[in-house]
């Protein structure tokens, strides 16, 4: 099977999102509070809740 490259429209799109203009800021503190609280923190809550 012949090896195919990407092709071109997706290579001129990941190439502009690449750039370190494009990236854009981390994230702020409130949003590492609610990334803890909704995915580690609300989960194993609804886990013992559903064991009791």
């Amino acid at each position: 099977m012949p090896q195919q490259g990407i092709h071109p429209e997706l290579e001129r799109r990941l190439a502009e999102l690449e750039k370190p203009e494009m990236q854009g800021a981390g994230f702020r503190m409130i949003d590492w509070v609610w990334l803890i609280a909704l995915g580690a923190v609300g989960p194993a809550i609804l886990l013992l809740w559903g064991w009791s």
